[in-house]
């Protein structure tokens, strides 16, 4: 699945979520920030939804939504909307579970109090973007590649590195669903551990949090589907 795509089953969640009819919609810098993901990505979803008259694009002051997205508009919505690749989703998920299990537990041995401070930073952040109501992409990834960077295992870290852009593909499918709550409370636990170098519980509960992320998935898939 292209990044347009799965950037435009966001915008179609959020607009469900937080927009109206005449409303205007989060410029293209704002949703390629929120999401992480390069301006071109977000003009092509947004090129999509207006060639199928959900939304409409007025020059020099941006993109508004044009008709309410509900029951009525089900065709163009199957049209739309991506195919979800559940088993590849899934299986990353799995992969990612066991290579960030091992991060967690190298981070709190080798984690420097600097990126300690960025994991705090991070979690800042992904509360600000909680009680604002913006996607906590963001904060998410910055979390998690902190605590990669942090193994000071090379192999690891590019292994990692090349996974992030699935990584994230699979965090834009999830977006507008994300399990804030359970996000704040294994994000904070894990800072918790690695202070305390105490590497068993670092790695117990990333791998609990993974668990989570997959069983959170699974339901928004049912969900999708019914």
């Amino acid at each position: 699945m292209i990044v347009s795509e799965t950037v435009q089953k966001f915008l179609i969640d959020y607009i469900r979520a937080n927009v109206k009819v005449g409303d205007k919609l989060p410029s293209e810098r704002e949703i390629a920030k929120m999401l992480e993901v390069g301006r071109s990505s977000v003009r092509e979803a947004l090129r999509s939804m207006c060639d199928t008259d959900i939304i409409e694009k007025v020059p020099g002051k941006g993109n508004f939504l044009k008709k309410e997205i509900d029951s009525e508009m089900t065709p163009v919505m199957k049209q739309l909307l991506p195919t979800f690749d559940v088993e590849s989703s899934l299986s990353f998920l799995e992969l990612r579970r066991g290579i960030e299990t091992e991060n967690a537990y190298l981070a709190a041995q080798r984690m420097t109090i600097q990126e300690i401070n960025e994991l705090k930073n991070s979690m800042i952040d992904l509360k600000k973007c909680v009680k604002n109501g913006k996607s906590i992409i963001g904060p998410d990834l910055i979390f998690h590649n902190t605590i990669a960077h942090s193994t000071r295992n090379k192999v690891m870290i590019q292994i990692y590195d090349s996974l992030v852009a699935y990584f994230k593909k699979v965090r834009i499918e999830m977006a507008i669903d994300d399990d804030v709550d359970n996000a704040i409370y294994y994000h904070q636990e894990m800072i918790q551990a690695i202070e305390d170098r105490d590497a068993e519980q670092s790695s117990l509960l990333m791998r609990k949090h993974i668990e989570d992320v997959l069983r959170h998935y699974n339901k928004m898939i049912t969900d999708f589907n019914n």
